[in-house]
């Protein structure tokens, strides 16, 4: 089919499937459209050799899915791109997709990535979504696994580049993960939202935090109206994922992200998991709520207030606001100022979050005071940001330099070990080009030698070997200079 879209034709949606030759992409476009519209078969050789349309009602939308070559080869490439520019220009809604099959990404597939990474350029890149497909091989792990757990740091780096992204099963015909993918992406109101919001600039993202039995799942079903999130009393954690829920509440569009309780207070599971909910918020959370449970505040509660000013760094106090949850138990007048100002730790919490804070009685939900009270906090800390919502960017900034040098100076005397977690994790955040600018910061309370082991590090995504890398820093950490 030809390459340039029929001058007649105007979809609610174009989406575009970029990537490598053999991820998926036609079987992708099928699985949108609900048929077998493009040709999609195993084999060794390309299937889609041009760049194809199909169109199709999808939801009561009607979407064009373009198809495209694999991004390698040099003259596919300046198609691609020029549809493209072709397609942007035009000013219709446009969702590009990169397509990763699961449990593949070969040194072929991220070279494919940073082609179509490319063609779309930044500003592109951070409106689009990865598409993984091969969703039926993941044997019983989930996506989040695959990308934030084991030794996957260049799929990690990938993916915090990007809007979002979304997993595909192409051997089901569920069309619910289609409709999740639009929902996600903002190009599909949800079930309780049947026509969408006016202004996209009152859309709020709001992110839970707390320890478990805080109410969490209660407080985002409060805010949402109904029952979206499964709550309960018992001594099992009643969440175990982060989900997100959306729904059309006082006017616009908010999105509520919902986190197991963290129980590991030490940080060393924490910075997963905080990629993990802002990756929900996509693309990215507007406000960081400390849920605490009133009349149940424990060392751990402590803990977690300080842990998560180390992680976040100063900043977070702009995107931050404390929820106190079973508001019924303020009985005999007290009042919520008053349980604030008899603990030294509550009052520090509420001050790091520069005196925002609400309570919530989740057993009165059809009380909507309070949600607009709290979509009010919500709403001044996007206007103390200028309506920049908090991003992965950021926190991995506040991750680095403080912290990181914070860690060094009050552990000069810890092991080889401890250092050589610090170093990967350093490196394993930053891009390449970045890594002098953090061995220089280190440098300053280190020394020379630790700073040439970080350099060794940064060589190591070039091809050295990792036990030299391992030589070089044990060197360094034993006998600096």
């Amino acid at each position: 089919m030809s390459p340039v879209q029929p001058p007649d034709l105007d979809p609610d949606l174009t989406i575009v499937l970029l990537g490598n030759t053999g991820v998926g992409k036609s079987a992708s476009g099928n699985t949108i459209l609900g048929r077998p519209a493009f040709e999609s078969k195993p084999s060794f050789d390309p299937v889609t050799t041009e760049i194809s349309e199909q169109t199709g009602n999808v939801f009561r939308e009607q979407i064009l899915v373009v198809d495209t070559p694999g991004i390698l080869g040099r003259k596919d490439t300046k198609k691609i791109k020029k549809y493209g520019k072709k397609l942007v220009s035009s000013r219709r809604r446009c969702l590009f997709l990169v397509v990763i099959r699961v449990g593949r990404f070969t040194d072929e597939d991220q070279k494919a990535v940073r082609v179509a990474m490319r063609v779309l350029g930044t500003r592109g890149v951070k409106k689009s979504y990865l598409l993984f497909t091969g969703g039926d091989e993941l044997e019983g792990r989930t996506l989040e696994d695959l990308i934030f757990k084991g030794r996957g740091g260049k799929l990690r780096k990938v993916v915090r580049k990007f809007a979002g992204y979304h997993l595909f099963n192409n051997k089901d015909d569920d069309e619910e993960q289609v409709r999740e993918l639009l929902q996600k992406s903002g190009h599909l109101p949800t079930q309780d939202q049947p026509d969408p919001p006016a202004d996209d600039s009152k859309n709020r993202r709001v992110v839970l935090i707390g320890l478990p039995g805080a109410g969490k799942s209660s407080s985002g079903n409060t805010i949402l109206g109904s029952d979206q999130f499964k709550s309960g009393d018992g001594f099992n954690p009643v969440t175990t994922e982060t989900a997100s829920k959306s729904a059309r509440v006082e006017d616009r569009q908010v999105t509520v992200v919902d986190t197991p309780g963290i129980t590991d207070l030490t940080g060393n599971q924490l910075y997963e998991g905080i990629m993990k909910w802002i990756a929900e918020a996509s693309p990215g959370p507007h406000a960081f709520v400390i849920v605490v449970r009133i009349g149940s505040i424990f060392t751990a509660d402590i803990k977690l207030f300080k842990l998560l000013e180390q992680m976040f760094g100063g900043d977070v106090s702009k995107y931050s606001m404390v929820l106190f949850t079973h508001g019924d138990k303020l009985k005999g007048g007290r009042s919520i100022d008053d349980l604030i100002r008899s603990n030294q730790h509550v009052s520090d919490l509420v001050s790091m979050c520069d005196g925002r804070f609400c309570v919530f009685d989740n057993k009165t939900k059809r009380s909507r005071e309070q949600v607009r009270n709290f979509l009010s906090k919500v709403d001044e800390i996007v206007s103390g940001n200028g309506g920049q919502n908090y991003t992965d960017e950021m926190f991995r900034v506040a991750q680095t330099l403080p912290n990181e040098r914070r860690d060094l100076s009050g552990n000069a005397g810890q092991s080889e070990s401890s250092l050589w977690d610090i170093l990967m994790r350093l490196t394993e955040s930053h891009e390449e080009d970045t890594m002098s600018m953090v061995a220089s910061a280190i440098g300053e309370v280190i020394g020379a030698g630790l700073v040439a082991a970080i350099e060794a590090n940064a060589a190591v995504t070039a091809g050295i070997a990792e036990a030299t890398l391992g030589a070089k820093v044990l060197e360094a950490v034993v006998e600096p200079k």
